[in-house]
């Protein structure tokens, strides 16, 4: 995929160099870095799936709807929930935070070209 391509499926980030004043600055780091290190092939962003897919049987959690976000995004923001809320995450806890404050809040570039 192009970058352009992987943007589009990002919620915060947009390309930019640094992030615009007035968005979460966290979620548009953790954008921002899975773009880059997909496009470097980077295999940070596949262990992290391959790790909490072993742990948590992600891929059984994560699918639960096809809305646009991939599978490896999805499993970098296990990785923040589960990092930042100090205790392991679970599959509820996560479908819960995933639609109030990652998907609620924002549509990914994609769904908002769709919805023109």
């Amino acid at each position: 995929m192009t970058r352009e391509e992987l943007i589009l499926d990002c919620h915060y980030y947009n390309g930019e160099e640094y992030p615009p004043e007035g968005i979460d600055s966290l979620m548009w780091g953790y954008e921002e870095a899975w773009v880059r290190m997909v496009l470097e092939n980077n295999p940070i962003p596949q262990k992290c799936l391959d790790y909490y897919t072993e742990s948590y049987n992600l891929p059984s959690i994560l699918p639960y709807e096809e809305d646009g976000t991939p599978l490896g995004m999805k499993a970098i923001l296990w990785n923040i929930l589960d990092h930042w809320s100090y205790y392991p995450a679970d599959a509820d806890q996560f479908k819960k935070w995933y639609l109030e404050k990652y998907v609620a809040r924002t549509k990914t570039h994609r769904q908002l070209l769709n919805n023109q």
